[in-house]
């Protein structure tokens, strides 16, 4: 009687499974070491790589960790789930249908933006696009650090005595 291979060889795909925060690289994703993940995200990677991979093609902030594009999406999970995995199969069909291969697995941004300006009108794009922009450039901790503002000013006395062109903000 031959051993069964699968039980005595452990492959990449399940040791990453099978260790926490690394269990999201499965999905193709290289993602912030360390960083504090929603446990949503840990308890479905697969989901938490692809919604990942479309916010970062849309907002895309290399320097912003993961944690602050996937905590935002948790109450669009809650409340409209159904919409989300419909829409996220919708999007992996188009890719198969024009790359062969699923969204999160197509290497050129360009290819893959491509997609998402296919589906830019509809509920499913809107939505998330919806949710993140207010997650990621309503949130105090990413303002100064990655965007160069500072925040609300009337605290502060207002720009008029402080200055109001101190901003070093270098992508405007």
């Amino acid at each position: 009687m031959k051993p069964d291979p699968r039980a005595t060889i452990l492959s990449r795909r399940r040791f990453l499974t099978l260790s926490g925060q690394g269990a999201l690289l499965a999905g193709g994703l290289a993602l912030s070491a360390g960083a504090w993940l929603p446990r949503w995200a840990l308890a479905e990677p697969d989901l938490a790589s692809r919604l990942l991979r479309m916010g970062r093609d849309i907002y895309p902030h290399e320097a912003i960790a993961d944690r602050y594009y996937l905590e935002p999406l948790q109450p669009l999970l809650e409340e409209q789930r159904e919409m989300i995995d419909a829409g996220l199969a919708a999007l992996d069909r188009r890719a198969r249908a024009t790359h062969g291969r699923d969204y999160v697995a197509i290497e050129d941004e360009r290819e893959r933006v491509a997609l998402l300006r296919e589906i830019e009108d509809g509920e499913f794009f809107q939505s998330v696009r919806n949710t993140l922009v207010v997650g990621l450039y309503d949130n105090p901790e990413l303002w100064e650090p990655h965007f160069g503002y500072e925040g609300s000013s009337w605290e502060k006395g207002g720009y008029l005595n402080r200055g109001f062109n101190d901003l070093v903000i270098d992508w405007l």
